[in-house]
């Protein structure tokens, strides 16, 4: 089995875990090829048959950029605080998680991901995919911004705000939930446009079927482009971002049978 452990090694648990890890694995005959931090690439991962990532949910929303669309499946061991979408967030699971993880006891979670283009002067200069959301805002100051939005070609909104976050189901409970946008069942075939602190009345988060598909027009300059919070792109007054559901997806793999609502009950009734 070809398998790779990434290792955000600024969280707590990160070493006594990683520990654990290479030890159960070794019982199984298998030495994993490590990761330190962010220092990894797409090729490093050709020909590999699952991933570990030892972190939070940042390490995965990471490391699922670096795949963009890879069809590699993600065991998410949660060394960090909240970890919504790992797998495993107890030490004394883990060994029961390589365990399973060996002898392909698992099920793969398949997540809907988002896809966006950077259009300027009719065009494309940047395209990228994401799995939580896309983050359109400013880069600096605290002025307002005008964004005009196309749905399927037909003009639909015209927002005054200071950004507006386009989620996924999956990133349903990350900066949208903040934001308060709705929560969505990871399965729903949508995708959520929630504007930023709007300068409005009537201004609210509208969930999409996700065949359609979102131009966001820049009305100003001094703002940015961010895919689930990694390097952020600036945008032009009259830039385009286009938005719609990517050919791509994340894998994830899941041991338990749990719902959804169990698992949202679980993870943020301490928030």
């Amino acid at each position: 089995m070809n398998l790779a452990l990434i290792v955000n090694q600024t969280k707590p648990e990160a070493e006594s875990f990683q520990k654990i890890i290479e030890e159960e694995l070794a019982k199984k005959g298998i030495l994993p090829k490590i990761f330190l931090n962010k220092d990894f690439s797409r090729e490093d991962f050709v020909g590999m048959d699952c991933l570990i990532t030892l972190g939070g949910d940042g390490t995965i929303l990471h490391t699922t950029g670096v795949l963009q669309g890879m069809p590699v499946p993600i065991l998410g061991i949660n060394a960090g605080h909240l970890g919504y979408l790992t797998e495993i967030r107890q030490r004394r699971r883990i060994a029961e998680a390589i365990e399973r993880l060996v002898a392909g006891d698992y099920v793969e979670d398949r997540r809907a991901m988002l896809s966006g283009s950077i259009f300027r002067q009719g065009k494309e200069i940047f395209s990228r995919s994401a799995l939580n959301e896309l983050l359109l805002s400013r880069v600096r100051g605290v002025s307002i911004h005008h964004f005009q939005v196309f749905c399927d070609g037909m003009e639909m909104v015209h927002y005054s705000a200071d950004g507006i976050i386009i989620s996924t189901p999956t990133g349903s409970t990350a900066y949208n939930l903040s934001a308060g946008g709705p929560i969505i069942s990871p399965e729903a075939p949508v995708y959520i446009m929630n504007p930023i602190c709007a300068h409005s009345l009537n201004a609210r988060a509208v969930v999409l079927d996700n065949r359609r598909t979102l131009e966001i027009v820049m009305e100003g300059g001094d703002q940015v482009l961010s895919f689930d919070g990694e390097a952020p792109i600036e945008l032009l007054a009259g830039d385009v971002v286009r938005i719609r559901k990517a050919k791509e997806e994340t894998v994830l793999i899941k041991f338990s049978k749990e719902s959804f609502l169990h698992t949202l009950r679980e993870k943020m009734a301490n928030l």
